[in-house]
């Protein structure tokens, strides 16, 4: 089959880096052979989408510069294309009136607020906010939220005025919640909806809706009641003059419909099997929604109270936007796929942005792994599949982001997937794509570590649960389809950051997520019999990013770039009390959250600053490559069967043969 033009834009390169890798028993004494192969993982990935007229504008997720592009859905074709000067993700997005609103993450100190009327306005600053959503009121008057790090007074409520230009602080009234994921507006009111998905636990709020008259200040709490033990308000959109939706991330998921005119519930309703509810639109008595994950579309009925599932246009990716025109409706997801659905017909249309004309580019990486002349490369909705030998790139669809990877000696992939999408597989030649084999927890949704236990064969993860604090050491057999889930095995506010395994036992290193509590924490396990060892608190200061062993010694990284050692000598018999011993500062030359690998006797480290080796006995690092790499939440280093190794410099896939 001839490479498609995906695989055309994509694969460039890898050919010639194959040929001028060489054996490794080749490698030159004078240092080591760094090899590009291209881009690490380049695609259109995506986080909001709006229509306006006939065209859906949608903001990209970890591209730089980020952008926005016209899709439209006569031709399905994408048709214009601005970046942005700030910025990492474009989530918020709203229009009115044919004029489109933006808001951006990752803009410290910069513009995180535009317009686009054909021309690209920046319109000022929520000061140290990720901004997770905007709405317009009639008036033009524009509000925004999001995520404000370390900020006492929790996420706040903000108004940028079109009359001055100036952005303000209108409301703060949850000071213990983690972030603000939804606002929407009215003529007499604005609504900020709160909660803490992220870094929760502690106190920390729960899901949470707030109206505040704009011409007063008044704030008055009215989250419906079925919804106030779910995690967050996920979504709150004004539908006509008469019905404001509300969403939230729940256990089921749940929606409640209310009279902006006097905050009254007129009806509340779980969706089974959901998560998260999210992207509204409505005709008549019809609501249309889609869940984030599982690529549902539903259908309900407002006269009835009806609720059924129409279509999964997308059965693997995360619902980022929906639009109506006329009897179409269309929807993007994650990893850079448009939908549509013929409201008369039902039938489903999909098209890849990148072959629609999106802009491929080099996204942040998220994992890698590499195996038999494979390297996998994991971001936003995706893996990139590089093929050394055919010299090409394919996509392979994952619904969120593939946070650690994983190749068995017969090729297998595993994956730990977030968010609560847990582990899944891919068997090159059996697998069209990705399939989940083995689902976790949904509170359990963020893995941090997979690794293989060759004893018995287990696959061992570290995971982290955003809305509780702490998380959880997971054994699993392979095929099994049924994995052994230990939770807050550090205690109730550590997540399980590091695993490693050596001796016939799985170690297990602790961070967390609040800037407060206990974190760096280290304890041993039976990873058969599902029982622990020991554990010891430490003095190390901070939370441990990664965790080896070579020999009788177990080596560990802080996430701030310090590294120590424990001996294990006598670690299984009891009463062992483990010592941390030698210990080395490597902040000159590592980032945060920097991660090991052993590899043929040998010890390596990498950050996005360098890729270095570490001296199995004074714990001096020796820099190899400099890397200034481009990851989401932490740098990755993988090594194949001959011992070379992958990792990132910049956003360009390389192999170091040292």
């Amino acid at each position: 089959m001839p490479p498609s033009r995906r695989q055309l834009l994509l694969g460039t390169g890898a050919v010639a880096a194959l040929s001028a890798l060489g054996p490794v028993g080749a490698a030159a004494a004078t240092g080591p052979e760094v090899t590009g192969l291209g881009p690490g993982n380049a695609d259109f990935p995506l986080m909001s989408a709006t229509l306006i007229g006939e065209t859906l504008w949608i903001g990209s997720r970890n591209l730089a510069p980020a952008r926005v592009i016209g899709y439209h859905l006569p031709t399905g074709r994408v048709t214009a294309t601005v970046e942005l000067p700030t910025g990492n993700f474009v989530q918020g997005s709203a229009a009115r009136d044919g004029v489109l609103h933006l808001g951006v993450t990752d803009a410290p100190g910069a513009a995180n607020l535009y317009r686009y009327d054909g021309t690209l306005t920046a319109l000022g600053t929520v000061p140290g906010a990720d901004v997770r959503d905007v709405a317009l009121a009639p008036d033009g008057t524009l509000y925004a939220t999001g995520r404000q790090k370390g900020r006492a007074a929790g996420p706040g409520l903000y108004a940028w005025d079109p009359a001055t230009g100036a952005v303000t602080e209108v409301a703060s009234p949850a000071p213990n919640a983690t972030q603000g994921r939804a606002v929407a507006a009215t003529a007499t009111h604005a609504y900020l909806g709160v909660g803490s998905n992220l870094a929760g636990g502690g106190g920390a709020t729960r899901a949470s809706l707030f109206a505040v008259e704009r011409a007063t200040g008044t704030v008055t709490d009215i989250t419906p009641p079925d919804l106030r033990g779910d995690t967050i308000i996920r979504r709150i959109t004004v539908l006509g003059d008469d019905l404001l939706a509300v969403s939230t991330e729940g256990a089921p998921a749940h929606v409640a419909l209310l009279d902006p005119a006097g905050h009254r519930v007129l009806r509340s309703f779980a969706v089974p099997g959901t998560k998260s509810v999210t992207n509204f639109q409505r005709r008549g008595d019809t609501l249309w929604f889609t869940s984030t994950e599982h690529g549902v579309l539903w259908r309900h009925d407002l006269a009835t109270g009806a609720l059924e599932q129409l279509a999964v246009p997308v059965p693997d990716g995360n619902s980022w936007g929906l639009g109506r025109l006329g009897d179409t409706l269309a929807g993007v997801t994650e990893g850079g796929t448009v939908w549509t659905l013929d409201l008369g017909t039902g039938a489903v249309a999909t098209r890849d942005l990148v072959e629609a004309g999106a802009p491929a580019a080099a996204q942040l990486g998220m994992s890698v792994a590499a195996r038999a002349g494979r390297v996998y490369v994991g971001g936003n909705g995706s893996l990139a599949l590089h093929d050394l030998a055919a010299g090409t790139v394919r996509k392979l669809p994952v619904p969120g982001e593939a946070k650690d990877t994983l190749v068995l000696d017969d090729g297998t992939l595993y994956l730990g997937v977030y968010s609560s999408q847990g582990i899944w597989r891919y068997r090159p030649g059996v697998d069209r794509a990705p399939v989940q084999e083995a689902a976790l927890p949904q509170e359990q949704n963020r893995p941090q570590a997979i690794k293989l236990d060759p004893d018995s064969g287990l696959l061992l993860l570290g995971v982290q649960a955003d809305t509780t604090g702490g998380g959880s050491f997971v054994t699993y057999r392979p095929g099994s389809g049924r994995p052994t889930v230990h939770t807050d095995p550090l205690g109730p506010e550590q997540l399980v950051r590091a695993v490693a395994v050596g001796q016939g036992q799985a170690f297990l290193g602790g961070d967390n997520a609040r800037p407060t509590g206990p974190r760096g924490d280290l304890a041993a396990w039976d990873p058969v019999a599902g029982r622990e060892l020991w554990r010891t608190a430490t003095d190390l200061g901070a939370g441990v990013s990664s965790l080896a062993v070579l020999g009788h010694t177990l080596y560990g990284l802080t996430v701030d770039g310090r590294a120590f050692t424990v001996d294990l000598r006598g670690s299984r018999r009891p009463g062992f009390a483990p010592v941390v011993g030698r210990r080395a500062d490597l902040r000159a030359v590592s980032g945060a959250n920097p991660r090991l690998l052993a590899v043929g006797g040998k010890l390596y480290g990498v950050s996005e600053r360098t890729l270095f080796r570490l001296d199995r006995d004074t714990l001096a690092a020796t820099v190899l490559v400099r890397l200034d790499a481009e990851w989401y939440s932490g740098a990755r280093l993988a090594a194949d069967e001959d011992g070379v190794l992958y990792t990132l410099r910049g956003r360009e896939l390389i192999a170091v043969r040292p």
